[in-house]
């Protein structure tokens, strides 16, 4: 089926839109500035597929290594075993419809899974809870790289159910040192797990050993931790995401925020590309945040919010500075970094490190003089950006209850809409309340130090009372400033 995508902005170089297509268009002007064209692609510029040679090579993880897929014993060791057997030929490693209990799945090269629809995979049970688990691991941590992979569900989606688990700790899948992979039709039942369910990860190793080339698509997610989401890209490189659906959090988070990649100055994004990204009573579909990484351009076409706080959140690159000297509170740090750069320098001091170190992020209106600086202390660190990137065709329907809101988000809704606001527990991370725009974009958006150009435009907006600022900048006025003690706790 030949999709076409028209009107697509096409930077300096040939740049892919997102369909299945049999043609590709470039635009072959290098020097020329963004022009309008129509522009299609095929999946085959992201992975390439297995021959027919391995698709025949077959084996089933039940019938030929003895998984019971009905009991609630730990399956991991015989599929890891299965994996490991077809991958000197390379092949197709088969899990029919039952239940499998999984922990630590190691992928690797040349190996393909195919999940069958009615399948349905869950963690093992009784792992460690306050440790981190992942169920598939394409080199993340261990092994050297890994190439031509992927786990396909089979005549329709495979569910993954995280729910009742010993452990919050869970990741799905993590794409670590891969290239030519795909990660297709899975539905994730979550329960606020504390990680984005699929980790597109820096993994520490030599050289650029991140994910390469590949495809996540087909996939849905329901009750994501509006802290995390389906998807978070830490370091990657010509990356289709397509077809992505999340329930709560974020659904594409390309938050660029893993201190190795501060301490190795190198990862971040580049070339990504998205289509058909939805989400559902949460935070937004599409979030975009630095930290301190230099990132690539991203083009996204078809962005759906409904009952979302935004549809496309933007945060400028910042400064973090870390306390060398362990002050006793994070007043003390503050005082003493707002002592060299002046008042109001500090935006946040936070824990960092698994809460050993204070952190102190700079605010926006003084990275300039902090990367000037004379003082040691502070100098010298640049923020992070983006490269100039588009986000088109975007739908948002508001609805008056459900949407995840950040406490910063409040003083842009309304003083009368807040009634409707709930804060659903005692800690006040989230709260409970009304769609409130379109999106909130906290960059000058004039290519200074951690400031970039993200180009939002939409093709439906509805339901929006008239008081509602759709799209928030970095100077809007805040137009509510009401205390969030007034806030109820929602039932």
């Amino acid at each position: 089926m030949r999709v076409q995508l028209k009107h697509f902005y096409v930077a300096s170089m040939a740049l892919f839109a997102i369909g299945c297509s049999k043609e590709i268009e470039e635009n072959e002007n290098s020097e020329q500035a963004e022009i309008l064209t129509e522009v299609s692609v095929r999946s085959s510029n992201f992975y390439t597929p297995p021959t027919a040679a391995i698709l025949a090579n077959k084996v089933n993880v039940v019938t030929g290594y003895g998984v019971n897929n009905k009991d609630t014993k730990d399956d991991t060791e015989k599929v890891n075993r299965a994996i490991k057997d077809i991958a000197s030929t390379g092949g197709v490693v088969i899990l029919p419809k039952g239940k499998y209990y999984l922990n630590k799945i190691r992928m690797r090269s040349n190996v393909h899974l195919e999940i069958e629809n009615g399948a349905t995979i869950y963690p093992t049970r009784g792992i460690a809870a306050n440790s981190n688990h992942r169920i598939f691991d394409f080199a993340s941590k261990t092994g050297d790289k890994i190439e031509n992979v992927s786990i396909i569900g089979k005549g329709g989606k495979f569910i993954v159910d995280l729910r009742g688990n010993s452990s919050k700790n869970l990741i799905v899948a993590d794409l670590g040192n891969v290239e030519n992979f795909k990660l297709s039709n899975i539905t994730i039942k979550d329960e606020k797990t504390v990680f984005a369910s699929i980790l597109v990860s820096f993994t520490g190793k030599p050289g650029n050993a991140w994910p390469h080339k590949g495809i996540v698509q087909n996939i849905n997610q329901t009750n994501a931790h509006t802290g995390y989401g389906l998807i978070q890209a830490y370091a990657a490189d010509n990356i289709l995401f397509k077809n992505l659906k999340c329930k709560g959090g974020v659904t594409l988070r390309l938050e660029t925020d893993n201190l190795a990649m501060k301490a190795a100055n190198r990862g971040g994004v580049r070339d990504i590309f998205a289509t058909k990204i939805s989400n559902t009573s949460g935070l937004t579909p599409v979030m975009f945040s630095p930290h301190f990484m230099e990132n690539g351009k991203v083009t996204i076409d078809d962005v759906t919010a409904i009952g979302c706080a935004y549809a496309v959140r933007v945060e400028h690159g910042f400064i973090e500075i870390f306390d060398k000297q362990n002050r006793a509170s994070s007043e003390a740090f503050k005082n003493y970094i707002e002592g060299i750069l002046g008042a109001g320098s500090v935006e946040t001091v936070y824990r960092r490190n698994n809460g050993r170190t204070w952190a102190a992020r700079i605010a926006n209106d003084f990275s300039e003089i902090a990367y000037n600086h004379s003082n040691p202390a502070v100098n010298g660190i640049k923020p992070g950006s983006f490269k100039n990137s588009t986000v088109k065709n975007v739908k948002v329907t508001y609805k008056n209850t459900g949407a995840k809101l950040k406490q910063a988000f409040l003083p842009y809704l309304p003083c009368s809409e807040w009634s409707k606001l709930c804060k659903p527990g005692p800690s006040g991370f989230e709260y409970n309340g009304p769609s409130l725009g379109v999106t909130i974009d906290n960059t000058k958006r004039d290519n200074s130090l951690g400031n970039y150009n993200v180009n939002v435009s939409t093709s439906n907006v509805q339901g929006f009372p008239s008081n509602h600022i759709l799209r928030v900048k970095h100077n809007t006025a805040k137009i509510c400033n009401k205390g969030v003690g007034t806030i109820n706790s929602c039932n």
